[in-house]
């Protein structure tokens, strides 16, 4: 009975501290969203597992000097797993030029419009990136200006 009691007790602080979940390690990733060489704030930055590359990607948004930090699109998940990644931006903006919240839908402001180019906010980005086992920094530099109506 001490055997049962002493495993019960152990798998209640594995999943206290936070070992269950999918089981997948992830890493802190940082870094900043440049357009042309100017930073791109206020656009959600979503990293989508490419290849052999297990979980489900991560999400960040950039603030107005374009840094982002991602976090794991499961509740609670921090980071990322290590590994290979295609890179998707996206950011919308009113018709007068104004860059919407990041949780605006299209469908309440019919006249915005994607600013970040054609492919790179699209579902199929050419941007791909490798997240090593450490993590770190990874920037992301669109070689194309942004849509600026102001």
């Amino acid at each position: 009975m001490r055997c049962w009691n002493l495993l019960a007790t152990g798998i209640v602080i594995l999943a206290a501290s936070g070992c269950g979940g999918d089981g997948l390690a992830r890493v802190p990733v940082e870094g900043k969203v440049t357009a042309k060489g100017v930073a791109v704030g206020g656009a959600t930055v979503l990293f989508m597992p490419q290849g052999g590359t297990l979980g489900e990607g991560a999400i960040g948004t950039t603030d107005a000097s374009g840094n982002y930090t991602l976090v794991g699109s499961r509740q609670g998940d921090t980071g990322i797993v290590p590994g290979r990644y295609k890179v998707r931006v996206s950011r919308l903006m009113d018709r007068d030029g104004t860059v919407l919240a990041l949780d605006a839908k299209q469908a309440d402001f019919p006249h915005s419009e994607e600013s970040i180019p054609e492919p790179f906010s699209s579902p199929e980005p050419p941007v791909e990136v490798t997240v090593p086992n450490a993590g770190g920094t990874i920037n992301v530099e669109i070689p194309v200006a942004t849509l600026d109506r102001k």
